[in-house]
């Protein structure tokens, strides 16, 4: 900590942060009311799929590779599928965990149901492989994740998966056809969540019987709407599932590239029906006037009573210092299906989709760094949001200065009796940030341990309340999952080869 407070004070000498100077009484530590403490440790599986072999230097060049049987099994982006995404939730007393069964030659996808009240657990396995680099199975390909929701109003279960950015045309080369499968969605029968854990199965989920199946991956459906709409379900890219404050189910994706990309969002209907989507902005913005199109990365969330999105502007400005993103927008509606009601942070109204994002913005990260050289300031990563029970809202996010070598990791926060955002760099810096109650909390892995800190929410001020013991086990991620007081901890360990070993850790957030 001493140290990264130096690197912090050199680099802003002579910059404006605005941080505040005492402790008020809202800024005292948080009092538990009880032991945060570990509940609970259950094995998931020792088969998970790893990519242990080595990332491809060159997408292009990856593409033309073929398979070695006797090799590894190589990947773009990373080497941890499984857990990943949007891959854990909770409904009543059971816990839902999706993941690829390893090695590389099975690949198939898997959900998990966790009975807490009976101890048992059940998985189902489905037709489906992992796809791997647009169709090249033998090339591990992390941004297809398989995120699972939950419907309480019908108890439905419904799974998003293995999708990067694909068309109809997503052939790269002829080696795959993405004409009949650029969108994969499957749902179950009413029901399916709370079924006895015999019960549990794959004839629980509904087969796609539409043309376009064939009789392969007959699980795998084209469309959220029901018609095939090529044009809403195409170049899709990091689903994710949530529900308001109503019990109503959300689903959450972004279409389009990194550099025109926008977000968009629906709301579950019933019997394996979801409404039209609607664009939180706009592509290819230059034909309304815009200098440049833009691409946004964000988190759609509700927390508070709210539908709020707060994401990271990419601009295709090829001249400017920023190498990636750059800026920090937060909006929000108080329409819980999100279709009106759009508001800046201050309130005033925004009009969805946006076109341009300045009516959303909150602050500019890379106005801390010193560079002004082009593609010098990179802010990527570490950037997440969220709002207290009490409406406190909290961002997080990184800026690098890549000509002089300093990283400042950036909070956010406005308490709920505030107009305006408060930017602090005296801040650790974090993946994400979650809350629970009116406290918020950081979650990582430390000495391949889950550790906790948590500050009351409108502060800043974080302390270590939870740290796991060392033990035989260590872990080297996890995905973590926050409910009714407790946080459900998706955990991969340290081991080797093309399948791995998945636990779920219960911990008692004591809020």
């Amino acid at each position: 900590m001493q140290k990264l407070k130096q690197v912090l004070a050199s680099t802003l000498i002579g910059l404006l942060v605005v941080s505040c100077a005492t402790t008020t009484e809202s800024e005292k530590q948080p009092s538990a009311k009880a032991a945060i403490e570990l509940k609970q440790e259950i094995k998931i599986t020792d088969s998970a799929l790893f990519f242990d072999g080595k990332k491809m230097g060159n997408v292009h060049k990856s593409l033309d590779t073929v398979n070695d049987p006797n090799g590894k099994y190589n990947y773009q982006y990373g080497p941890a599928i499984a857990p990943h995404g949007d891959a854990i939730k909770t409904y009543k007393h059971y816990v839902f965990m999706t993941w690829y069964r390893g090695g590389k030659y099975d690949r198939h996808m898997m959900l998990s149901r966790l009975n807490l009240k009976t101890g048992q657990l059940k998985h189902i396995e489905f037709p489906h492989q992992h796809s791997g680099l647009v169709g090249r199975w033998w090339i591990g390909e992390t941004h297809n994740t398989i995120a699972v929701g939950i419907s309480p109003k019908d108890e439905s279960i419904h799974l998003v998966f293995d999708l990067h950015a694909y068309n109809r045309h997503s052939d790269a080369g002829g080696y795959d056809d993405f004409s009949k499968d650029y969108f994969r969605y499957a749902y179950s029968l009413d029901g399916a969540a709370a079924v006895a854990d015999h019960e549990f199965t794959l004839d629980l989920f509904v087969k796609d019987i539409s043309a376009h199946s064939e009789g392969t991956n007959d699980y795998n459906h084209l469309s959220m709407t029901g018609d095939e709409d090529h044009d809403a379900h195409a170049k899709l890219t990091y689903p994710k599932f949530f529900l308001n404050g109503q019990g109503d189910l959300f689903f959450y994706i972004r279409q389009g590239t990194s550099h025109d990309g926008k977000g968009i969002f629906t709301s579950y209907k019933g019997n394996g029906l979801w409404r039209d989507f609607q664009s939180i902005n706009k592509l290819n913005v230059k034909e309304n006037g815009q200098q440049y199109n833009w691409s946004n990365y964000g988190n759609m969330k509700f927390a508070n009573g709210k539908l709020g999105f707060a994401f990271q502007r990419r601009l295709n400005n090829k001249e400017d210092r920023y190498r990636y993103q750059n800026g920090v927008y937060f909006m929000y509606s108080d329409d819980p299906l999100g279709q009106t009601a759009w508001k800046s942070h201050k309130g005033q109204p925004i009009q969805l989709p946006l076109i341009d994002a300045a009516p959303a913005f909150v602050f500019e990260p890379g106005d801390l760094v010193k560079t002004q050289a082009k593609n010098q300031v990179v802010i990527t990563g570490s950037f997440d949001w969220t709002i207290t029970d009490r409406g406190d809202t909290h961002i997080i996010s990184r800026v690098r200065d890549k000509e002089n070598n300093a990283d400042l990791y950036l909070h956010h926060y406005k308490p709920a009796d505030h107009a305006e955002f408060i930017t602090s760099s005296d801040f650790v810096g974090a993946e994400n940030i979650y809350t629970s109650g009116d406290s918020i909390y950081i979650i990582g892995l430390e000495n391949g341990q889950p550790y906790i800190e948590q500050a009351t929410g409108g502060t800043n001020n974080f302390i270590r309340v939870y740290q796991g013991k060392k033990q035989a086990t260590d872990f080297t991620k996890g995905v973590v999952y926050i409910a009714d007081g407790k946080l459900y901890y998706y955990l991969l360990a340290e081991g080797e080869g093309d399948k791995r070993t998945t636990y779920l850790q219960v911990i008692n957030l004591a809020d």
